[in-house]
């Protein structure tokens, strides 16, 4: 799926409580981890169409994959956040809520993440990164839709405008019951 696909739905889903930037970033980081550090390994980037599979990208590339499109090690992530914020406080640059506890804020953090998973499950072929979601305990993939494929590229875009429909209906609610209060 495409970076701005996972930074839309991630802070969309997010929206309200965790900010802009922070929910976008967590929503393309698994992606970014894995093709900004990579392009150091690669002489040429390969070019990406119906036949790029994902040897074409080198033994770096699948390695980080493994690790950042896992649900296993998303919620070490996730616990580690937790802790630290409980140790630490919740930093309120990060977040729009100033109330929440160090567990719902790391919860909100991440929920990015793991949409990010789930939306690359379905659309990975087994031959172009297929998302290993419970690596390292199992190497179960599925042999998904190119996210190329139209209807996948429609249902994506159908998703993203009903998250952004939603925030942006409840805002008009919460301002229209400010003003009438």
């Amino acid at each position: 799926m495409d970076v701005a696909s996972h930074w839309l739905m991630g802070s969309g889903a997010t929206n309200g409580r965790t900010k802009f930037w922070v929910a976008g970033t967590m929503g393309v980081l698994p992606d970014l981890l894995v093709f900004i550090p990579n392009s150091f390994f690669l002489d040429e980037r390969p070019e990406i169409n119906a036949n790029t599979v994902t040897a074409d990208f080198g033994w770096y590339a699948w390695e980080a994959y493994q690790v950042t499109h896992s649900f296993v090690w998303a919620t070490i992530g996730f616990l580690f956040t937790w802790i630290f914020f409980e140790k630490r406080g919740v930093s309120q640059r990060l977040f729009t809520n100033n109330t929440l506890s160090a567990r719902d804020a790391a919860i909100w953090m991440w929920l990015p993440w793991f949409i990010h998973i789930v939306n690359d499950i379905p659309t990975h072929t087994a031959q172009f990164f297929p998302t290993p979601f419970l690596a390292p305990f199992s190497d179960i993939r599925f042999d998904g839709y190119r996210w190329s494929t139209p209807w996948i590229w429609f249902s994506n875009l159908a998703i993203i405008i009903a998250i952004w429909s939603y925030v942006f209906y409840k805002k008009r609610k919460h301002s229209f019951i400010e003003k009438r209060s």
